[in-house]
Formats: C-alpha cells, structure tokens, sequence
C-alpha cells in the first residue's frame, strides 16, 4: 500500500491512502470493485470517499464532493484510484512479510 494522493486546501495538507480498513468500511457501504465501470455512479463516489478514511476520518462528506469536483484531470485520478484500491485487495495474499522475525510457522495436516 504505497500510493497516495496529496494535496493542499486552505493551508492543510491532506494525504489520501487505503489501507484494508478504508476498504472494508467501503464494503459495508455498498462498494464492490467489479462494479467501478458498470455502476461508476454509484461506486466512484464511495472509492474517493475512503481515501479520506485512513487519515482523515473527521472530513465532512459535503468538503470530500467538494474536493472531488476541484480535482483536475478525472480519468487520470480514477485510474489511479482503482490502481490504490487494486494494491489494497493485492495486500491480502502479499507474500511480503514486514516482520519475518514474528512470523508463524503453519503446516497442513491430515
């Protein structure tokens, strides 16, 4: 999860990331990737909505429509949200553990 979109509005600097908790409460909101290109009415608002999840959880929803009409070059930002959102999903079964020091060892049996 190493994508981000930054910007600046009225001297506050915000950072828009997923991490797996932005995704599940998109989820639970009604969010289904698979459905970004048939319903993008629909899912689009919630994919930009849970940028702000991770660490700007207190934006009022009015100052997130806001943003998103302010925000230039639209097919550019929608790739790139639904490239954030694919690396999320990708997390999931990421082989790459960040502490092999605590991992634990697991076996199939039977």
């Amino acid at each position: 999860m190493n994508k981000k979109i930054e910007f600046e509005d009225n001297g506050k600097k915000y950072v828009l990331e997923y991490n797996r908790e932005a995704i599940e409460i998109m989820e639970r909101q009604g969010f289904v990737a698979s459905e970004m290109v048939k319903r993008p009415m629909t899912m689009l608002p919630l994919a930009f909505q849970g940028l702000f999840y991770k660490n700007h959880k207190d934006v009022r929803k009015s100052f997130i429509d806001e943003c998103y009409n302010r925000f230039p070059n639209k097919s550019e930002l929608i790739e790139a949200i639904a490239d954030m959102i694919s690396e999320t999903y990708n997390s999931l079964t990421d082989e790459n553990v960040d502490n092999e020091k605590g991992n634990l060892d697991w076996k199939i049996v039977g």
